[in-house]
């Protein structure tokens, strides 16, 4: 059973602190991320709004091509 143990004795790590420039571009990454959530949710929002007024306008089409009120 003796030469199944592994000596798992590993050098240190000499702790090196981040550059200061990481937590800026966190900060920056993270906004840039919500930019990207509420510019695509207005994307949403303006083809809803674009799809239907082009459903009305179909709808406004017949209405005014059958030549009675719908």
């Amino acid at each position: 059973m003796d030469n199944k143990i592994v000596d798992l004795k590993g050098k240190p790590r000499d702790h090196v602190p981040p550059p200061v420039s990481d937590f800026w571009f966190a900060q920056v990454d993270i906004r840039l991320g919500r930019i990207e959530f509420m510019v695509s949710r207005l994307e949403w929002q303006i083809w809803l709004i674009v799809c239907g007024c082009a459903g009305l306008l179909v709808f406004e089409i017949v209405k005014a091509l059958s030549g009675r009120p719908l």
